[in-house]
């Protein structure tokens, strides 16, 4: 290291000393407020969005650079920014850029996916790619306008138990806030299979979804837009990770070629319609919806564009 960059190293900790006494005294500290997409994956900042590289574990949300969300307050969030310039100017010194920062994203091919679904279809002779990206797509679609319309229940069958709660809480804080979430001109361009494994209890198959959508928020009670733009349109990459207990197949496919799947209630063996809850409607037990089809475990960003 030389001494140039020793010591724009300490003016920084310096700085970053000052900012965080400044902003711990300061009477008004507040986050500037980003757009969300359903659990809060899409934000201002693009990042990892060049299809020629390797895998990215992106984050996305939080305006200023890199993610960072601004902090405003008296000195404290002068400081802050001054801090954030003087970081990019220094990795822009070394040649560095957002892409430096996190890996950029593969695309996954055709031929890839069509061999997870060969190594899925090894343990479940009936599954078919084709509708297990329609299914995946649609899910896409149906909690984006959960996430707008605030109403997460339909969700509760549609992913595990511990993902539901923790989106539960972020679109709670959302609605806390008196904020919603606008979601529009939802398009999902691509699904591709990722990846297969089997653990002790159940399937777990990765996928790749690549989305537009149109992605800002709106003050409640004024219809004010508080962030985001409604006029761009934001390309979104996420890692998805669907699970089903281990054993459980796609059914047969009728004449019709549609699977149907029979369901009931393991308390109280009532037949039960999981597209419209995970609760049974006669004994009102919750029913875990793994038990008889993939439902969502994981959600990752990876990438974003926005135009």
């Amino acid at each position: 290291m030389n001494k140039s960059m020793k010591h724009l190293l300490i003016v920084l900790i310096v700085l970053t000393l000052v900012a965080g006494i400044s902003v711990m005294v300061s009477a008004q500290v507040r986050l500037f407020p980003s757009p969300l997409d359903a659990g809060g994956f899409g934000g201002n900042d693009d990042f990892n969005f060049d299809p020629g590289g390797n895998d990215g574990g992106g984050f996305s949300g939080g305006d200023g650079f890199f993610g960072i969300p601004i902090v405003s307050g008296g000195t404290g969030g002068t400081v802050f920014i001054i801090i954030i310039v003087l970081i990019f100017l220094f990795l822009k010194s070394r040649g560095g850029h957002r892409g430096s920062v996190t890996p950029a994203v593969r695309q996954i091919t055709p031929e890839q996916s069509a061999a997870v679904a060969d190594q899925v279809r090894q343990v479940d002779p009936f599954f078919t790619e084709a509708e297990m990206r329609e299914k995946v797509a649609n899910l896409y679609t149906e909690m984006q306008r959960a996430w707008e319309n605030q109403d997460w229940e339909p969700m509760r069958a549609r992913m595990t138990d511990d993902l539901f709660s923790q989106m539960a809480r972020q679109l709670q804080e959302l609605i806390s806030r008196g904020y919603i979430n606008r979601i529009e001109r939802i398009a999902v361009m691509n699904v591709a299979l990722k990846q297969f494994y089997q653990d002790d209890q159940n399937d777990n198959l990765s996928l790749r979804l690549t989305t537009r959508i149109v992605d800002y928020t709106i003050d409640r009670n004024t219809g004010g837009v508080v962030s985001g733009d409604p006029k761009r349109e934001k390309f979104m990459t996420y890692d998805w990770t669907m699970i089903r207990s281990k054993g459980v197949q796609t059914a047969a496919p009728d004449e019709s070629g549609k699977s149907e799947i029979s369901r009931n209630c393991p308390h109280c063996g009532a037949p039960i319609d999981l597209t419209q809850s995970a609760r049974c409607a006669y004994c009102h037990s919750i029913v875990s919806a793994p038990e008889f089809d993939w439902v969502l475990s994981n959600i990752a960003g990876v990438a974003q564009q926005t135009l």
